[in-house]
């Protein structure tokens, strides 16, 4: 099972979506007692949006969230678009279309950030062929404006892919062993948890296998074949880790017997032992204490009169 850090793109999902809630709904919701026509139905529309929007989100993350700030840079435009009494009293249409203009750039900045750059072309090419021009002041300038809010967008968009790209990397390399490519004991630290709750959730035994074979750590040429042999006698979705100088373990959900890992073990390497544990509901460090117990309990012997292979 594959070890990761966690994604930097949740948080900024949590983010947005605590501020459309919150903030967005706070400033709509009055609007509907308070605000003119067109304001009230621009309240009802983002209210909407967001109630199947935010749902969706926990299956489609990125998609949901992108498709809502379409929503409201849509509803952006519409306003733009109507009288400018139906809004606010007090507004004329230059107010108003500035106001757009100015929410449209951040909208823009926003877009950017979670679509990437085609997104954000599109985005660009819409708002300058339906946002109205007022007839006076230098509409012109927020252009420029929607570009450079789409650029910093772009550029945080980029910033995370690279940081995650380079954060996964320096995970791998953290939780690597150099000499047989197996995850170490950080790996299995992390990984471990996550076993626990696969096996509680699939009520299936969740066990812990321990591997001391005897094999002097000046012989990288045998742990690399060792490590060979295990990988291709587990099964898929079990982890294997290299946890000391000649010292293995295993995680495997579901296993019905490890006789098979064992004897092909054993032919390769005779002078090994090893013991099995059902670990579920056991923390990491009472299952190594509890290997412990049961690999020096008894002086060192070959694997198979040592093995207690479980089955389950």
């Amino acid at each position: 099972m594959a070890h990761s850090s966690e994604s930097i793109w949740p948080w900024f999902h949590r983010l947005y979506w605590n501020t459309a809630l919150f903030g967005g709904l706070a400033l709509a919701l009055p609007q509907l007692w308070l605000g003119q026509w067109g304001a009230q139905v621009l309240a009802v529309a983002y209210g909407l949006a967001t109630l199947v929007a935010f749902p969706l989100a926990r299956r489609y993350p990125k998609a949901a969230l992108v498709a809502h700030l379409a929503a409201a840079l849509g509803m952006c435009v519409w306003a733009s678009q109507q009288p400018w009494a139906a809004l606010a009293l007090g507004w004329n249409r230059e107010m108003t279309l500035y106001a757009s203009a100015t929410v449209a750039t951040l909208g823009l900045t926003v877009l950017a950030m979670f679509g990437g750059l085609w997104v954000m072309v599109v985005a660009v090419m819409l708002l300058a062929t339906l946002l109205p021009h007022p007839e006076s002041g230098l509409y012109w300038v927020v252009w420029p404006l929607w570009v450079l809010g789409g650029l910093v967008g772009l550029s945080v968009f980029k910033a995370v892919h690279k940081l995650e790209a380079t954060q996964q990397e320096l995970s791998k390399v953290a939780l690597r062993d150099r000499q047989t490519g197996l995850s170490n004991r950080l790996a299995l630290e992390a990984d471990y948890e996550r076993y626990q709750a696969l096996a509680s959730r699939s009520d299936q035994p969740l066990l812990f296998s321990y591997w001391l074979l005897g094999v002097s750590k000046e012989r990288p040429q045998l742990l690399q074949e060792l490590a060979k042999v295990m990988q291709d006698a587990l099964r898929q979705g079990d982890g294997l880790y290299r946890v000391g100088d000649d010292q293995f373990c295993g995680l495997h959900i579901g296993l019905v017997s490890g006789h098979e890992l064992t004897e092909r073990l054993s032919r390769r390497f005779p002078q090994a032992q090893v013991v099995w544990v059902v670990c579920n509901g056991l923390t990491l460090e009472e299952a190594l204490n509890h290997v412990q117990e049961l690999l020096y309990r008894s002086p060192r012997q070959p694997i198979r009169h040592l093995a207690s292979v479980p089955k389950a």
